[in-house]
């Protein structure tokens, strides 16, 4: 026995089977589309206010972003500053998760370390920022120290990377 019946009343017409409906056909009228002068209209000033408004906020995003750029080369050196850059743009949170870093890494690495910024893209074109501490010193002390910031700071901040950031050392 058939499970489908087309005699049923629903108030639809079911005497043509659904495999030979188009998928429009099926839901064609179901729900009733509101009449034009029903349909709520937006005053055209209050949609240019909120235009106006969301361009102010953007510039206003932007501005910040390059603020946190700037202060960033004051405790970082940028090697590729065209990667760099790019980098910044795809991943808008970094600058200002480098510069909450800078001091944390200051503490611990000491005032004299250079840190150097490098923006890399892997064969797929999955971007990362490296930060390298220039060590001087004995292989020990920048293990323990980047340890101590790795227990100190960036793993209670790390998240916020999303694993596109790295911090290590080089021994110069």
């Amino acid at each position: 026995m058939n499970g489908v019946s087309f005699s049923q009343v629903s108030g639809n017409d079911w005497t043509t089977p659904p495999s030979e409906m188009l998928y429009l056909q099926l839901f064609q009228n179901v729900v009733p589309t509101p009449a034009p002068e029903s349909q709520p209209r937006i005053d055209q000033q209050y949609a240019q206010r909120i235009q106006e408004q969301m361009e102010q906020q953007m510039a206003q995003f932007e501005a910040e972003h390059e603020a946190a750029v700037t202060e960033l080369q004051r405790s970082y050196v940028f090697l590729n500053e065209q990667a760099i850059g790019s980098f910044f743009k795809s991943h808008r949170t970094a600058p200002q998760l480098l510069v909450e870093a800078a001091p944390w890494l200051r503490q611990n690495f000491g005032a004299r370390t250079v840190f150097n910024l490098r923006a890399m893209s892997d064969e797929y074109g999955a971007q990362t920022l490296c930060v390298v501490a220039l060590w001087p010193g004995d292989l020990r002390e920048v293990r323990n120290a980047l340890e101590h910031f790795d227990e100190q700071w960036w793993i209670d901040n790390s998240h916020q990377a999303s694993g596109d950031l790295t911090f290590t050392y080089e021994l110069v």
